[in-house]
């Protein structure tokens, strides 16, 4: 009897273990990206805004045009689903009749998913780095901004997510052209944008 119970209590055991393997072997299968149809691709946005989080001070392009392609698929999360290998902003200006261009730097940029739901993609931008050019302003921001990218809407949004460990900072600020005080290296800032991408993608998390 002692040696049938025994069996029953090493057999239950080695269940027990063979599910939790089997649990543990499909929660560590890699997640699968699948955007659809993927490719190249091109985006526009409307007004796009940078802004100082130290002061509040804002910067407002108004519009934005991006360009770049997209994987077919892609594992893990995070993963690298696309690129921004072209992007440029038009008639930029901020407070005090402030003028400036917006040169990018370091291209491509990748574009990255880390979660999803419901149609919605959270990720982030990275490898950005941009210079602020003008009268009296010359500075450098760089980092990875956070955003989402809604399939409904076909639109990649980089803006502000609370928590989100992605961040762009001003690297450098030309003290001859210091923008008028209203940037300074190591101000921590954000970036907001609408970019509707054509052709329209559908991107999911498997």
């Amino acid at each position: 009897m002692r040696r049938r119970a025994m069996s029953i209590v090493a057999t239950s055991a080695a269940a027990t273990l063979a599910l939790g393997l089997t649990a543990l072997s499909a929660s560590a299968q890699p997640q699968e990206w699948v955007v659809n149809p993927g490719g190249d691709y091109t985006a526009s946005s409307g007004t796009t805004v940078l802004t100082n989080t130290a002061n509040g001070v804002t910067l407002n392009c108004a519009g934005s045009d991006a360009s770049g392609s997209l994987a077919t698929n892609a594992g893990g999360s995070p993963a690298q689903i696309g690129t921004i290998a072209a992007i440029s902003w038009e008639r930029c200006s901020g407070p005090l009749g402030l003028t400036f261009d917006v040169v990018p730097q370091n291209l491509p940029w990748s574009i990255n998913g880390e979660s999803y739901a419901d149609g919605v993609t959270t990720g982030y931008i990275g490898g950005i780095v941009a210079n602020l050019t003008g009268p009296g302003c010359n500075a450098t921001v760089q980092g990875a901004a956070p955003g989402t990218y809604d399939n409904a809407t076909d639109t990649l949004a980089p803006h502000p997510i609370a928590g989100s460990a992605h961040t762009l900072t001003v690297t450098s600020v030309d003290p001859l052209a210091n923008c008028f005080g209203l940037i300074n290296q190591g101000n921590k800032v954000t970036f907001e944008g609408a970019y509707v991408v054509t052709p329209g993608q559908d991107v999911t998390l498997q």
